[in-house]
């Protein structure tokens, strides 16, 4: 979640810094009026803003498919991976604040387990372009319960203890019953779940990974692989790679990794673009996956009957010297992502 916001989010730190203003100031003049330390409660205010911008802004991509939710993915290798540890750290500075400011930590811990949980399900449900994972709510999970300890640890050394241990244990746990309950109704009614793999070890090595790199360049940042398939090629020519994802297909020539056709599943949210920006994105594309075999070649424009901000470009050229024929379709919505391409091979 944190690893994609970063690489694929342009909007983050505009929306940080606007959403830092407000939560920061807003928890200042709340401190003020309550009688609570000012300067903790702006910082409080700051690091929840960061949560939101980091998880809630809008990646590049915009995917606006079906909603899914992954659950039982490989968490020790998430863990400890890059995106696992920026999940961890996004919540440690909210923890450590919520137990300085209210002196209550498991009331605080269970709200951000909660929070957590709702985030994941938001962004999936607003289109975000992330999905919602587990294993990112165990990475925020756990990374509330180091930012509690630590906040604790701060309390005692100050010789300032929390505040009401029975009120506190009783107020966590109505707070982490009813709201992760209404998490999992929500999950329940409308948000499907995709099964992965249940054990501790790392993603295997070779395919899966050439197969999650097309995706993300295909699909945009945090695509979801959900299924690979490879099949013998016909007539003893190389194998084929069929790979299945939460926004999309694809098939890809082993071992060149040639992309040989995709298409997308459901839309994209974004700026319907005018028809020249259309055609451009499309050529762009062509060009990066397919150099050149298209260079040279002007391809045919002709407008999506379903869509009319949409646009496909066919790329054709007949048999020459050496060269067998040429016949690459590239079909882009109106906000320049994706939607098919097809090499007419194999």
């Amino acid at each position: 979640m944190t690893e994609a916001a970063l690489n694929g989010t342009p909007l983050l730190f505009p929306v940080f810094g606007v959403l830092g203003v407000l939560f920061g100031a807003g928890a200042w003049w709340w401190a003020r009026r309550d009688g609570r330390p000012v300067v903790t409660a702006a910082l409080w205010g700051v690091s929840l803003a960061g949560e939101a911008a980091v998880t809630l802004t809008p990646t590049a991509s915009g995917y606006a498919g079906t909603p899914y939710c992954s659950i039982g993915p490989s968490v020790w290798y998430d863990l400890t991976a890059q995106q696992g540890l920026m999940n961890i750290a996004l919540y440690v500075p909210p923890a450590f604040l919520t137990v300085l400011l209210f002196r209550r930590p498991l009331t605080g811990l269970a709200g951000l387990v909660v929070l957590s949980a709702g985030t994941e399900i938001t962004q999936t449900l607003l289109r975000t372009g992330r999905a919602c994972d587990a294993a990112d709510f165990l990475d925020n999970s756990a990374g509330a319960l180091i930012g509690t300890l630590l906040g604790v640890g701060w309390l005692l050394a100050l010789r300032r203890g929390p505040q009401g241990v029975l009120r506190d244990l009783r107020q966590g746990a109505a707070i982490a019953g009813a709201g992760l309950g209404v998490v999992g109704l929500v999950l329940g009614l409308g948000i499907r779940i995709v099964q992965d793999g249940p054990g501790f070890e790392p993603v295997a090595m070779g395919d899966p990974l050439r197969a999650q790199e097309v995706a993300d360049s295909l699909f945009g940042p945090d695509t979801r692989v959900s299924l690979t398939k490879t099949e013998p090629g016909s007539a003893g020519g190389p194998a084929v790679m069929e790979v299945t994802t939460d926004r999309g297909s694809f098939r890809i020539d082993l071992p060149s990794g040639d992309l040989l056709s995709a298409v997308a599943d459901g839309g994209v949210i974004g700026v319907v673009l005018p028809p020249e920006k259309v055609v451009a994105a499309g050529a762009e594309f062509a060009h990066v996956w397919f150099g050149d075999r298209v260079a040279g070649v002007t391809p045919t424009v002709t407008p999506v009957p379903s869509d009319d901000t949409a646009r496909t470009l066919t790329y054709r050229r007949p048999a020459e010297a050496g060269r067998p024929p040429l016949s690459i379709t590239v079909t882009v919505s109106g906000t320049g992502h994706l939607l098919a391409v097809d090499t007419g091979a194999r």
